[in-house]
C-alpha cells in the first residue's frame, strides 16, 4: 500500500507530523510525505492554460511528482495545522494547482486519472471551539471531489496546545484505530 502525505505544517516534527506518524504506525506501507513549506510547488496563477491544454499545468516543478505520486498512492492524506479555520496557506497554495483537474472534468469533459483513492485528513488545532473545523470541512469535499476520492474520513484533534502528544494519543485513541481501519 502506497500513502502519500501532503503535510502543511511549517514545523517538519511538529504535532501534525508526530500525530500523522503515530496514526500510520504498524500499518504495513510506503509513506511518501511533501512538505508544502519546503516543496518546490507554486500556487496556481489562473492562467487557464489548463482550460486549452487538457490534463496539464504551466507550471513544472515539483507538483508534477506530486500528482504522480497521487496516481500510484492507496490514500491521499492531508495533514495540516489549523490556520484560520482551515489549511495553512502553504498546504491550500500547494493545492490550488488541482485547478487543472477542475479543467480536465468541467472544461474538457474528460474524467478525472485518478481511481479508487482514499482521502484521510489529519487535522490539528491548537483552540478548542465547537465551530473551529466547520470552513476546513467544506475545503475537504472541494479537493476530494477534484483527485477522485471516492472513500474519505478525517480525524480532528483540537487543543494541541494544551496537551502533550502522549496524552492527544490517548484521548483520540478510539479515532486513530477508527482511521487505522479505514486505511487498511
Amino acid at each position: 500500500m502506497k500513502i502519500v502525505v501532503v503535510n502543511g505544517s511549517p514545523l517538519k516534527n511538529g504535532i501534525t507530523k508526530q500525530m500523522t506518524d503515530y496514526i500510520f504506525e504498524g500499518i504495513d506501507c510506503e509513506i511518501k510525505t511533501y512538505y508544502s513549506y519546503y516543496a518546490d510547488i507554486k500556487a496556481c496563477i489562473a492562467c487557464e492554460y489548463c482550460f486549452s491544454h487538457a490534463n496539464e499545468c504551466v507550471i513544472k516543478d515539483e507538483f508534477q511528482t506530486m500528482m504522480t505520486d497521487f496516481d500510484e498512492a492507496d490514500v491521499i492524506v492531508l495533514a495540516s495545522p489549523l490556520h484560520f479555520s482551515s489549511y495553512t496557506g502553504k498546504l491550500l497554495s500547494s493545492i490550488s494547482r488541482l485547478q487543472y483537474l477542475f479543467a480536465l472534468k468541467y472544461v474538457h469533459k474528460l474524467p478525472i486519472p485518478f481511481k479508487n483513492k482514499k482521502g484521510l485528513s489529519i487535522i490539528t488545532g491548537g483552540n478548542d471551539y465547537p465551530t473551529m473545523f466547520n470552513a476546513v470541512k467544506e475545503v475537504d469535499a472541494i479537493i476530494y471531489d477534484h483527485i477522485n476520492a471516492t472513500k474519505t474520513d478525517k480525524i480532528l484533534i483540537k487543543a494541541t496546545d494544551q496537551h502533550s502528544i502522549a496524552e492527544l494519543k490517548e484521548v483520540y485513541a478510539e479515532d486513530i484505530k477508527r482511521i487505522r481501519e479505514f486505511i487498511n
